[in-house]
């Protein structure tokens, strides 16, 4: 592969001196009064532009490849965890949404837990108590240090 690249390269020197040679051969026929140094540059300048867009219109277009996994973030995560905090905290009849995010942290760490924090907490048919600050706090104490299950 880098032969056949040092190859083109070197293919695209020599049409560039020739173009170059031939354009300067050229201009001075016409009496066009040609300085060469600013020539030079000319020709490599413009050279260089033709040949990087031959090579990005030869390639393959780019594609996005679809990820194999969904990136799990969490700061989202944990910013949707306050936001149900907090609409527990402040409406008026509280939901179940807190009491089952919490079994499902506990289930992530400890089934047994999850299931000991499902009863604690009451099932769906129990009517929705408020939770405090001082009771989550205390559950989540309780899920950070269950052992982690495989």
């Amino acid at each position: 592969m880098a032969r056949a690249e040092s190859r083109t390269w070197r293919t695209r020197l020599l049409v560039g001196v020739v173009l170059g040679a031939a354009t300067f051969a050229g201009a001075s026929l016409l009496d066009w009064d040609p300085q060469p140094v600013p020539f030079v540059v000319m020709t490599a300048v413009v050279l260089s532009l033709v040949w990087m867009v031959l090579d990005v219109v030869d390639d393959e277009p780019a594609r996005w490849l679809p990820a194999t996994s969904p990136v799990h973030d969490r700061a989202d995560e944990a910013t949707a965890d306050l936001r149900l905090l907090t609409s527990h905290q402040q409406a008026s009849v509280p939901t179940e949404a807190v009491r089952e995010r919490l079994v499902a942290l506990a289930r992530g760490r400890d089934p047994d837990l999850a299931d000991a924090l499902r009863h604690e907490l009451g099932g769906p048919h129990d009517p929705a108590r408020r939770l405090s600050p001082a009771d989550v706090d205390r559950i989540l104490t309780r899920i950070e240090t269950a052992r982690d299950r495989p």
